[in-house]
């Protein structure tokens, strides 16, 4: 039997037999049956061991993306499951015979009805996926080890809880185990050695400390591996061996070099981050060292994931800086860089928490912000801005600008309530079904309050929604104000009547709505729009977010999700037409800012701080960035000084992105930002390739 569809079988029996067992045994003792069976042995010439899972049907994890119960051949749909997850398409595969797929149907019609995701949705019309994510106290990991959390289990008092959290440690431990003996098996000492340094004791060295982490991130994230400040957990051994000799930089690039291609080649290609620097690290000189090497592992790793990323501040080492520009222009668009000296503040605002609780945020999967193993992230929806804006507009009889607005900010409200009742649906279901015990281990408050992560364990409980096409919804609220309320050239009536035709015949009012000044230009009848709106639409959610129990329930503005929802609209007031893209992230929408980009930034700096995390597309010239290094780099020194919060650079010579989509055999290695994550510019559809191509090149 295929040894996917006999895990499968054995998973779901352990299910069955636990099924009405306490919510952490049962879920310890599935566990169990997942792993080691689900995982691929060591190589002879690996570095590290924890290659993912041979392939998986069933299994009980935090999320990932899986088929929902509606998926068949004839009608896809992806969604987000967490907790106890299916692959609803499993059984259409023709890798497997006949009897197997017979065996699978069964098992389909059983986890039709037990996936945590069909539960929540019995419950509820929506039909969005229901997963969420978090990031591991990586500093606790390191120090502690398997060993010390051990300890700190068996301290507390005696319960299911304990139990298993006590089970899936000596799972883990087995895994090693598992990877131990493989990498014996083929000759593989190196890995053999470090395996059975972090089953004894707490690591001793980088590569201790790297396998441990690898480890630990497979087995409570799979393909989603979030590395928060490792610089931190890792610095302390990293300047030990460095300064004993015991480990070269060179050295140090190499296990980097092998860590980066272990989560290359098994982690999912749109998440995965790798967050190094920010203010008020414990250990802030030796956090430094260890960025070096990984910055220049990260130039030669040249590969989509992990997302590299820096956040830096005033005061940051300068030629920390320096080097994470040269290694954007060697990788095209990597590292991210965030500021910390904007940031902060503004999730201490938008999150209500303590400046000191803020310096944890950490831009989680595609950059929303989340309170690094304080807070879980509830990755489920999407808002529409444009398709909330139109409705209001439709609905409305406004006579004035404010009075549309108004019946904008009501829809506003509307859809922020259903988001946030959805949002907390999802945390009471995940609550009732599963414990979540590996990201319990590292998630504060969990062992100290004795409670898993969604019953009153974790510090805070809250959720960040991803909102798309902000740009596209200010422009068109601009061009309405202008033209109907303040020119009186064209009635609300007319416009929409032009955009139920896709402008077809209302060409001239089409090149007007046009015409009106876009986001990214400095201009700032148009950029103060959408800093209200996304400002309102902030509180409208932190009203809905407390109004169901939420800590925090913040917005943001940060992924590619504005392509697909932009490819379900129709036309909208800013001039775009049916089926196109929504702008991405806090950026103008493609080849709209024309001023320079000295204008965009200036438009992007007025951007409120206090959000659930935003992502600025910036695409440059590799000439600029070479032969105007100088004037590049006293650019982006007034920018963050002015309150930037983040940019996601791209670097392309002029004529490559053309010249790719010609003869894409020849451009590889061609990395593009997308929103919140990067890809191979060639393994884009013609759809995204066209919309980055309209990215104004500076």
């Amino acid at each position: 039997m295929n040894p996917i569809v006999k895990q499968a079988i054995d998973f779901t029996n352990v299910y069955k037999q636990y099924k009405d067992a306490p919510l952490p045994i049962r879920e310890a003792m599935c566990y169990q049956a997942q792993y080691p069976a689900l995982l691929t042995p060591v190589k002879a010439e690996d570095l590290f061991a924890g290659r993912g899972s041979i392939g998986r049907i069933t299994y009980m994890g935090s999320v990932w993306w899986m088929g929902t119960p509606a998926h068949t051949p004839e009608f896809p749909v992806e969604g987000k499951q967490g907790g106890y997850c299916f692959d609803f398409t499993a059984k259409y595969s023709p890798n497997f015979s006949t009897e197997e797929r017979a065996q699978l149907s069964e098992l389909h019609n059983f986890w039709l009805h037990e996936t945590s995701m069909s539960k929540t949705h019995a419950h509820t019309k929506c039909r969005d996926g229901v997963g969420f994510l978090f990031a591991n106290d990586l500093d606790k990991l390191v120090s502690k080890g398997f060993p010390g959390l051990k300890q700190d289990v068996a301290a507390m008092p005696d319960g299911d809880f304990k139990t298993g959290l006590l089970l899936v440690l000596e799972t883990m431990i087995d895994v090693c185990q598992y990877y131990k003996t493989c990498a014996q098996e083929v000759g593989n000492d190196f890995v053999a050695k470090n395996l059975e340094a972090i089953i004894n004791h707490a690591p001793k060295t980088l590569a201790e400390a790297l396998q441990l982490i690898l480890i630990f991130e497979l087995l409570t994230h799979e393909k989603h591996y979030e590395l928060c400040r490792p610089d931190v957990a890792l610095g302390d051994i990293y300047t030990h061996q460095l300064e004993n000799g015991e480990l070269s930089e060179e050295e140090a690039v190499k296990l980097l070099c092998g860590f980066y291609q272990m989560i290359f080649e098994y982690g999912e290609k749109t998440v995965c981050r790798f967050i190094m620097g920010g203010k008020y690290r414990r250990n802030p000189k030796n956090a430094d060292n260890f960025i070096i090497p990984a910055l220049k592992a990260e130039a030669q790793h040249k590969k989509v994931i992990p997302q590299v990323s820096i956040r830096h501040y005033k005061g940051f080492d300068p030629t920390i800086l320096k080097l994470a520009y040269d290694t954007i222009n060697e990788t095209g668009t990597f590292p991210t860089l965030y500021n910390d000296d904007a940031i902060i503040p503004g999730v201490a605002e938008a999150f209500d928490v303590s400046y000191e609780d803020a310096k944890k945020y950490y831009p989680l999967g595609c950059g929303e912000f989340i309170l690094a193993h304080h807070s879980p992230a509830i990755l489920i929806a999407g808002w529409d801005v444009p398709r909330m804006a139109d409705t209001a507009m439709r609905g409305s009889n406004a006579t004035t600008y404010d009075e549309l607005y108004s019946a904008v900010l009501a829809q506003m409200q509307l859809e922020a309530n259903a988001l946030a009742e959805y949002h907390m649906l999802v945390c009471k279901k995940h609550n009732e079904d599963s414990a979540f015990l590996a990201g319990s281990l590292l998630t504060y408050d969990c062992i100290e309050r004795n409670k898993p992560l969604f019953d009153s364990g974790v510090r805070y409980n809250g959720a960040c929604v991803m909102a798309h096409g902000f740009s596209n919804a200010a422009d068109g609220l601009a061009a309405i104000k202008k033209l109907v309320f303040e020119e009186k050239k064209y009635t609300l009536q007319e416009i929409i009547t032009a955009l139920n035709a896709n402008f077809v015949g209302y060409e001239t009012l089409h090149n007007d709505l046009k015409n009106v000044p876009k986001f990214g230009n400095d201009n700032d009848a148009t950029d103060s729009i959408i800093v209200r709106l996304w400002k309102d639409m902030s509180i409208a959610a932190k009203k809905a977010g407390k109004e169901v129990g939420f800590e925090f329930f913040t917005v943001s503005s940060v992924n590619p999700g504005g392509y697909w929802m932009g490819w379900g609209m129709g036309a909208t007031a800013d001039g775009r037409l049916a089926q196109q893209a929504y702008a991405i992230g806090n950026a103008p929408t493609a080849g709209v800012d024309k001023s320079g980009l000295t204008a965009m930034m200036n438009s992007v700096l007025k951007t409120d701080p206090a959000n659930g995390g935003s992502v600025t597309n910036i695409k440059l010239s590799r000439e600029f960035f070479t032969k105007e290094r100088v004037k590049f780099e006293a650019l982006f020194d007034t920018y963050w000084a002015s309150g930037g919060l983040q940019a996601n650079i791209t670097i392309v010579s002029k004529g490559d992105l053309e010249a790719a989509m010609k003869e894409p055999e020849k451009y590889p290695h061609l990395i593009v930002r997308i929103g919140g994550w990067s890809a191979r510019f060639i393994d884009l559809d013609d759809f995204t390739q066209k919309e980055i191509l309209k990215r104004t090149l500076h």
